[in-house]
């Protein structure tokens, strides 16, 4: 132990033997720092991690040049999962001790292996995407998203409780205990671990207390005890009780047995004796079916006969303006008028455009299809745009069916944008419509390959999960 203001070393004397600066206090302060880096060490040893974490912040608070217990608080960070805490504990420590800190290994490793720091990073993303969906209330992609995380980093306690908490929101009663006790055996005494177990089994009694049933198939207690240096947490499992009813259903199934004999073996014997008038039933209804069949198709000549002259009337009053009916040059006409009048006004010129067919424009005239193609070039993008803030709005308000209708107009308009096709697919399975929403996850995977949305949507589709 050093004087603070000399660098002397200290003797057993209240004060400096060599300056003479009273280092009585300054004592007391450094042992209380060193008291609380034995209490987190010895708390590590157990796995309390949590309570480490406590001991070693204080240790740091009476000395924050305690490299000892800082380059510790930066080991139990890296257990817990927290790598960007315990690298910021490395680097404040090397920097306060250049020579010969330990520190420089532990960031070293890291250093060398460029996949750890690829996972670390791809952790925190996907992370924050995961609380970004639970902000909007998006649960299921939320559970998704954790999933991937805890693949990669199965010692990340934030990370399992708020899968477990995720879990509790949605009745999963069995997976969310499961998930918490894997948090416990990385850091036995956390005590937000502890109180959602704790209301977890609340929640698990006061529904079997209503319902009069048994909810959840793991045990509501648990028996925990040292096994070295690790806390083992053993369920308590019941065996079930065999009794009168299990004879009962014994009987009954010996009877539903004879049933099915019996049922299996009488049409055989009925066979026989109504084969005859099977085949005499089969020679009528095999005439009544061609009779019908025959006047079917007459009728069948004479509706398709009908609908060509409806349509062609139809086609004809819609050239003649007869049928009051707006036409394709209209439309063209008044989108035009809108675009002299406003260019940025392209939500009211897309409107107009869009009620012209692709049929229509195969048979237009060459004039035509350049003022369409000279139009929808000028607004198109940033029509595209507008019906993609359009769409944001529409996901806020939880109003995913206007979304949907948002991100199809924006998708026809440019259909480079991965990232709309890629929105478009979570409203679909925002809405319920799963078929749909993997439909547009492999559209995503196949037009655009060897992307980062390629590869979320892999995750997401439920077809292959």
């Amino acid at each position: 132990m050093n004087c603070y203001q000399c660098g002397n070393r200290l003797s057993e004397e209240d004060f400096c033997t060599s300056c003479g600066a009273d280092v009585g206090v300054y004592k007391k302060i450094l042992a209380m720092s060193n008291y609380f880096y034995n209490d987190g060490l010895a708390r590590a040893n157990v796995r309390d991690l949590s309570g480490a974490v406590l001991s070693l912040k204080q240790s740091l608070r009476y000395n924050k040049r305690n490299t000892e217990a800082r380059n510790l608080l930066g080991l139990v960070y890296f257990e817990m999962g927290e790598a960007v805490l315990a690298m910021s504990e490395w680097i404040i420590s090397r920097n306060l001790q250049p020579s010969k800190n330990i520190a420089d290994e532990y960031l070293g490793v890291l250093n060398s292996s460029p996949t750890r720091l690829d996972n670390i990073d791809q952790t925190l993303k996907k992370y924050n995407q995961a609380l970004q969906f639970c902000y909007q209330d998006s649960k299921d992609l939320a559970i998704i998203q954790l999933k991937k995380v805890l693949s990669i980093n199965k010692n990340l306690i934030s990370g399992y409780q708020l899968l477990g908490l995720l879990y509790i929101c949605t009745g999963d009663y069995d997976n969310a205990k499961r998930t918490l006790f894997k948090a416990l055996s990385v850091d036995a005494s956390n005590t937000t671990t502890l109180g959602y177990i704790k209301e977890v089994n609340d929640l698990i009694r006061e529904q079997e207390e209503k319902t009069g049933k048994k909810v959840s198939t793991l045990p509501m207690e648990t028996i925990s005890y040292q096994n070295g240096n690790e806390v083992i947490i053993q369920p308590v499992y019941q065996k079930e009780k065999v009794g009168f009813s299990s004879i009962i259903n014994i009987v009954i199934g010996l009877l539903v047995g004879v049933a099915i004999c019996w049922f299996l073996i009488m049409p055989a014997r009925m066979a026989g004796v109504t084969q005859t008038n099977d085949e005499k039933f089969k020679e009528v209804s095999e005439q009544l079916a061609a009779e019908q069949a025959s006047a079917q198709e007459t009728a069948k000549q004479l509706e398709d006969t009908r609908n060509q002259l409806d349509e062609l009337q139809r086609k004809y009053d819609d050239i003649t303006g007869a049928s009051g009916r707006k036409t394709e040059l209209d439309y063209l006409m008044t989108a035009a008028v809108a675009y002299v009048s406003d260019p940025t006004d392209s939500i009211t010129i897309m409107e107009n455009m869009d009620h012209i067919s692709e049929e229509y424009l195969e048979t237009a005239t060459e004039s035509f299809k350049a003022l369409y193609d000279q139009l929808k070039t000028d607004v198109g993008s940033l029509a595209a745009e507008e019906y993609i803030e359009n769409a944001k709005l529409a996901v806020k308000a939880n109003d995913y069916d206007q979304a949907i209708e948002e991100y199809t107009k924006a998708w026809l308009l440019d259909k480079s944008n991965s990232d709309v096709l890629m929105n478009l697919a979570h409203c679909y399975r925002q809405s319920g419509d799963t078929r749909k929403a993997d439909e547009l996850y492999r559209q995503v995977i196949d037009t655009f390959p060897d992307t980062q949305n390629a590869m979320d949507a892999a995750d997401y589709m439920t077809e292959e999960r």
